[in-house]
């Protein structure tokens, strides 16, 4: 089983959207309250940086997990990371939703940032069931919510909030027209045909000391429209710099 796709610019060089990654870290901490338990309730339960091609949206991604610059470094984002999954067009089974979830349990089971419980959950008779790929393939949706949601929501809240982080979530989304028409978190019909569709489903279920974190390209406007309660991250090309 391949694991969750990684990023083809890590190690590349960063720069000019240190702003992203402060705002980004103002995010995180606004889910904490002072007395370091999570409040939620005005902030988002996620960003969405948007921008057109080239303009830097998986370089930001990167450089949130494995930082090369002195502001990545000094913004301490990537000990805070709890997964990260990159989309690659060229990849199909980077997109497969059944991919996505199994690789997504693997990284949370082998998280310092999660305790021992969650890895003993899984191992439960019941949750390994869902863990085979013949049953993921089948209902991701149902693995995803045994395997993922249910156990991180049975865990006590850690004393730092963390992220999860996706870039390109409008990879495989592209030719489903009409996936953001008339679908609001939570909602129910088939099983999720993208990535994007599951997080929407089960965006409400998230615990509140996870931020998520994902990309998009501005055009696609489904999916723009999909994750609308998301705070947006704007990022534009400038003639001036290029980050790659």
């Amino acid at each position: 089983m391949r694991g969750s796709s990684p990023s083809l610019l890590r190690g590349r060089w960063f720069h000019c959207r240190e702003w992203a990654l402060e705002k980004l870290k103002k995010c995180l901490e606004a889910r904490n309250s002072p007395n370091g338990t999570q409040s939620s309730a005005s902030t988002p339960p996620g960003i969405l940086v948007t921008g057109g091609p080239g303009t830097g949206k998986t370089a930001f991604c990167t450089e949130v997990v494995w930082p090369q610059s002195e502001a990545g470094r000094a913004a301490e984002l990537a000990p805070r990371c709890l997964a990260w999954h990159y989309c690659q067009q060229e990849d199909a089974g980077s997109v497969e939703v059944w991919r996505f979830v199994l690789a997504l349990v693997e990284q949370l089971r082998e998280s310092p940032l999660l305790p021992p419980s969650y890895s003993h959950m899984l191992a439960s008779p019941s949750l390994a069931a869902t863990l085979e790929p013949l049953h993921c393939q089948r209902d991701p949706d149902d693995t995803f919510k045994r395997a993922v949601l249910e156990p991180l929501l049975s865990l006590a809240s850690p004393a730092q909030s963390v992220c999860i982080v996706i870039d390109s979530l409008d990879s495989g989304c592209s030719g489903l027209v009409g996936v953001g028409t008339g679908m609001t978190p939570g909602s129910v019909t088939n099983q999720s045909s993208s990535i994007a569709e599951l997080l929407l489903r089960h965006l409400q279920l998230l615990p509140s000391w996870i931020l998520l974190v994902c990309s998009a390209r501005r055009q696609n406007k489904a999916v723009c429209k999909m994750f609308s309660e998301l705070l947006f991250i704007c990022v534009v090309y400038s003639s001036m710099f290029k980050c790659i």
